[in-house]
């Protein structure tokens, strides 16, 4: 995988995960509004699972191909698995309380994995090798 598609995809792994983030906290907020101007699918449970699937999809691919080929660092693998997992949960668990904290969960999930992204491009530059330049100018 070239430079380039690496960080274009963990771009994409950062603008969904952060998203998907940002659609959680402020659904609560913005339903009725939502629905009032026709814009209801946004807050679909289909668009949210479409989201988080499209997220996990690239960030299990893109974070395992990384460890795997290029970097060997268990940092961005360990905050991708938290992330998961705390959307599962809060998917799972806390969907049915009255204290409703799947929000909670999907906010901290999304961070985790936009992070896990972001930490990511950083461990796979610094062991990109430099194209150095020898010779003259001419």
């Amino acid at each position: 995988m070239t430079e380039a598609n690496q960080t274009f995809w963990d771009k994409v792994g950062m603008w969904l995960s952060y998203g998907c983030a940002v659609h959680c906290a402020l659904m609560p907020f913005v339903v009725g509004y939502l629905a009032v101007n026709g814009m209801g699918w946004i807050a679909e449970e289909s668009t949210e699972w479409a989201i988080i699937t499209a997220s996990l999809s690239i960030g299990l691919i893109r974070l395992g191909w990384s460890y795997f080929k290029d970097h060997k660092q268990p940092e961005p693998v360990v905050l991708f698995v938290m992330g998961v997992m705390a959307i599962f949960v809060a998917k799972s668990i806390f969907f049915e309380t009255p204290e409703n904290y799947e929000p909670v969960g999907m906010v901290a999930g999304g961070f985790m994995i936009g992070t896990a992204h972001f930490r990511n491009q950083a461990k796979c530059k610094c062991c990109t090798p430099k194209l150095v330049r020898t010779g003259t100018n001419g």
